[in-house]
């Protein structure tokens, strides 16, 4: 692949998948493909875990689908703020084409914002309540209760912490990052500007945790000061160019996890904030087995 196919291919996936400014679509009302019938592929659009707008997700059923079938709770990016889970659809349609039998929830959450007083504590809300959504429909959907959780970017940050720190009902047995950060109080990061995010990266994490920089909230707020010995078995992938996440927070975060005994993979590509079509689908041949193994 060439430099200029590389940074295109790059960027492109950058603005669609993770900094999502562009208009959101508006949600279509619920919609069932396939019936509940456990022979047959199940795709629902837009189901509801709560009452606020924002509280919908997409779920994937397999055909020949069991009690035992396990099942992946997906996170998308934003910088918090932004996108929505249509842009995870690439990943999710790999995701089904390299593992058949697995059921996927795609779930959208109240974005952070100021102005409607949603930040760290609301959105871990909204993963809550899509976990227990899961859980009190389990039989109905004719799936397990084991469940991986993987975002990418802001995404994988809320996979990480709510895995680490919340998992109320310890239904969360394995854990996917794509180059999401990893601790927040990271004053050098906190304290820089980066075109990419709109400006100072200082405000956008404000806008998420509910206040600005205050170490015992954004150490509160980070996976990395989260994580003990009986942390999730982690799977972690970051891009050597990252220009908006560090990477030495993923590799830092990986030694942790190795000193403290949590089973754990790191994978680093050259690449930016985000990943060719090649590196994609490595990304996702790695996930799919290592989740396997800790679902199976």
């Amino acid at each position: 692949m060439t430099t200029r196919n590389f940074i295109y291919n790059t960027a492109s996936f950058l603005i669609l998948v993770l900094i999502g400014f562009s208009a959101c679509k508006k949600n279509p009302s619920t919609h069932v493909s396939g019936g509940l019938s456990s022979n047959r592929d199940t795709i629902i659009l837009n189901e509801k875990y709560g009452s606020d707008p924002k509280q919908v997700c997409d779920i994937y059923l397999p055909a020949g689908r069991n009690p035992n079938t396990p099942c992946i709770l997906v996170i998308h990016g934003g910088a918090w703020k932004a996108g929505q889970k249509e842009d995870f659809n690439p990943y999710i349609n790999m995701i089904r084409s390299k593992w058949q039998n697995v059921a996927i929830i795609n779930m959208n959450y109240r974005l952070a914002s100021n102005a409607n007083n949603i930040h760290h504590d609301q959105i871990m809300e909204d993963i809550d309540a899509t976990i227990g959504h899961i859980a009190l429909n389990s039989l109905k959907y004719q799936i397990s209760q084991k469940i991986g959780i993987v975002g990418a970017s802001a995404g994988g940050h809320l996979a990480m912490i709510y895995a680490y720190k919340y998992n109320r009902l310890q239904m969360i047995k394995c854990v996917g990052d794509i180059f999401g950060p990893s601790y927040l109080n990271d004053w050098a990061w906190y304290d820089s500007n980066n075109i990419l995010l709109g400006g100072y990266v200082g405000n956008v994490l404000a806008e998420y945790v509910g206040k600005p920089w205050d170490t015992a909230a954004y150490k509160g707020a980070s996976p990395y000061w989260n994580i003990s010995a009986q942390s999730q078995p982690t799977i972690i992938f970051h891009g050597n160019l990252d220009p908006i996440v560090p990477v030495y927070q993923s590799q830092q975060l990986h030694a942790k996890l190795t000193s403290l005994g949590v089973p754990n993979q790191y994978h680093e590509y050259q690449a930016f904030h985000g990943f060719d079509q090649a590196q994609s689908i490595d990304v996702i041949n790695k996930l799919v087995a290592f989740f396997q193994a800790k679902l199976q």
